[in-house]
């Protein structure tokens, strides 16, 4: 028996014992005592009713038939000793034998006052009282008689009958709760260990079958289960992921200050051919932009959106053409398409979109390895859909996937010229996820393709 069974056993024990002693000790001190009030009770609605009826022997059987009662009268002027003989026989003539029976003068004298006088006479060997309630009707004395049994052997016998009954009832309980605790306690023993379980972080479930609260309990220790493995795992991919970004960070700063410190020590030892200064330069630049990104990324993931109404068409011309040089250097072809684009308004936070359409541009002005670009803007539905889709270089395919995380590039090379600091897509994909906006990529042909859908907002 395990621990809960044997508390269950002993509880409800307990209280069979506490309810045994509470009916002994009733049944010695207080059922002759209420057995005795009840009698009483009767005898004096009978009283009551003789009161109202006329004194004749058929009223009189019919009240002894009605409360299994005695029932005698006679002339009340008689003197007490005639008396006393006289209603002791009738009682005799009605079956009722006393050996102890008298009624005294001060009795009398209270009853001719019309006053009821009870008494109780202990017959003696008999064991038994018989309970005698006088009261004057019209001349009369009427003696209203009901025996009352000694009860002292009875409730002996039930207690001793009770006290073999509870001994009986506590070898049942334990047998009863034995039998059906499995059913109560095993689903408790499994849900202990699944707690025990979650607590060593194993995260599983458990099917309990009770059709009460235990199966409730479960299910709701099943919920939290899974809620905590997936934040356990959202924490650990958290974790492993700035692990990676740490690495990265000293990856991209390790090889500009690597540089920067040999060739420093090359204008040291007088060895500088005239490009060693640029080159400082152009490393200093690259730790610099870095570093900026690396700051922007850390103030958009603080910073509120502040939306305003404006016009998505204006915006992304104007960042176009900061980059008509270079698509002009590089001989690139753009395509837009603005035919289904009735609706130019859009609700949002115009700086940060403009962050966003700047990376989605700028890369694609780098990565195009077919010199073509092109840009689409319509409407659908209640969005304004923006595509713009380039060739891309060389990329592996497996790792294609982690395109949004930081430093990650496609240009397998890593060369700055073409890959930048990895960190435009992570900067995008911040913005638009606090816009709540939709948006993804699309590879196909050798292509890829960005595409967001902006909220259409009235003009």
């Amino acid at each position: 028996m395990n621990k809960l069974s044997k508390k269950l056993a002993m509880r409800i024990s307990i209280v069979i014992i506490i309810i045994f002693c509470v009916s002994f000790l009733l049944n010695n001190y207080f059922l002759s005592k209420y057995y005795l009030h009840e009698k009483k009770v009767t005898v004096d609605e009978i009283c009551n009713e003789i009161k109202d009826i006329e004194l004749n022997e058929y009223n009189i059987e019919n009240i002894e038939k009605k409360y299994k009662v005695t029932v005698v009268y006679d002339d009340l002027n008689k003197d007490i000793e005639s008396l006393n003989w006289s209603i002791k026989d009738k009682f005799y003539n009605k079956t009722i034998t006393l050996n102890k029976f008298w009624i005294t003068e001060k009795d009398l004298k209270t009853i001719k006052q019309n006053r009821k006088v009870n008494k109780l006479y202990n017959q003696g060997k008999l064991k038994s009282s018989f309970l005698v309630a006088f009261i004057k009707k019209e001349n009369s004395i009427v003696a209203i008689g009901d025996s009352i049994v000694h009860d002292n052997d009875t409730i002996k016998v039930v207690n001793k009958f009770n006290l073999y009954l509870t001994i009986i009832s506590l070898v049942l309980i334990i047998i009863v709760v034995c039998f059906f605790s499995k059913r109560i306690i095993y689903p408790l023993e499994n849900l202990k260990d699944l707690s025990k379980d979650i607590s060593n972080l194993n995260f599983r479930k458990i099917n309990i079958k009770t059709n009460d609260e235990i199966e409730e309990l479960g299910k709701s220790i099943n919920i939290m289960s899974e809620k905590l493995k997936k934040s356990h795992d959202d924490l650990k991919n958290k974790n492993d992921s700035l692990k990676i970004f740490i690495s990265n960070i000293s990856h991209e700063l390790k090889t500009p200050l690597a540089l920067i410190k040999a060739y420093s020590m090359g204008l040291k030892d007088g060895l500088d051919d005239g490009s060693y200064i640029d080159t400082i330069i152009n490393q200093t630049d690259d730790v610099s932009a870095l570093i900026d990104s690396l700051l922007n990324l850390s103030r958009l993931e603080k910073d509120d959106i502040n939306r305003s109404t404006f016009n998505i068409e204006e915006l992304f011309t104007g960042i176009l053409e900061k980059y008509n040089i270079s698509i002009k250097n590089e001989d690139i072809l753009i395509s837009i398409n603005k035919d289904k684009l009735y609706s130019k308004y859009t609700y949002a936070d115009k700086e940060k979109i403009q962050i966003v359409l700047n990376n989605l541009i700028s890369n694609a002005v780098k990565y195009t390895n077919d010199n073509k670009i092109n840009i689409k803007l319509e409407n659908i539905d209640n969005k304004i859909l923006f595509i713009i889709k380039n060739g891309i270089r060389n990329y592996n395919k497996e790792d294609i996937n982690k395109i949004w995380e930081p430093f990650y590039v496609i240009e397998e090379s890593r060369n700055k010229k073409l890959s930048g600091t990895g960190l435009g897509l992570a900067i995008v994909k911040e913005i638009l996820e606090k816009h709540n906006l939709e948006y993804g990529y699309r590879l196909y042909d050798n292509q890829i393709e960005f595409y967001i859908f902006f909220e259409k907002n009235p003009e």
